[in-house]
């Protein structure tokens, strides 16, 4: 497990599926600014089966809470381009209770440390519904540097919204920790 100050982040297990199948089937736990399309137990089944929620092209991993173990919520990373090294990151925190504690923070800067220091990526990007201020915070205080708005990229809740556009890059996280050290 990777050990945040007050999450960690670990690989999905096979006594994870409830959780993931509850919150990948409930649209009101991911909120209003992630799709609301569901997906169906039986998906849940067999990408657990395919690679366990973690390969090559993308890896699901799961944000713990230190104090009890509790599963709260998920990061994610997947290749952003097939031409490039680039990966793109999310987060979310199932856990309402939870949001608003910068627990989510912790999750994006543990996953941004374990893509930098195990992977050979010079690009980490993420994006976010304009109406997402929460995310977009989170980005940033990571070290992502806004670049842009997408216009109509994704599909929400009956229409394609526009998003932010955010990017960090290797010698920006290499700034970042020599100014911390």
């Amino acid at each position: 497990m990777l050990r945040g100050q007050r999450i960690g982040l670990r690989h999905v297990t096979e006594e994870d599926l409830p959780w993931l199948k509850r919150t990948t089937g409930d649209p009101q736990l991911r909120g209003p600014f992630l799709g609301s399309r569901m997906l169906a137990p039986r998906e849940v089944d067999r990408r657990w089966q395919e690679n366990g929620f973690s390969g090559e092209d993308a890896e699901r991993l799961l944000i713990c809470h230190l104090l009890d173990g509790s599963v709260i919520g998920d990061v994610v990373h997947f290749t952003a381009s097939r031409y490039t090294t680039a990966r793109e990151i999310g987060w979310m925190l199932a856990d309402v209770s939870m949001r608003g504690q910068g627990l989510a923070t912790e999750a994006a800067a543990l996953l941004v440390d374990y893509l930098f220091e195990n992977l050979p990526v010079n690009r980490l990007s993420c994006g976010m519904t304009v109406h997402n201020h929460a995310s977009r915070r989170v980005a940033e205080k990571a070290g992502f540097k806004h670049e842009g708005i997408q216009r109509g990229i994704v599909f929400v809740n009956g229409e394609y919204v526009d998003c932010h556009s955010l990017a960090l890059l290797r010698s920006d996280w290499l700034a970042m920790r020599a100014r911390t050290a």
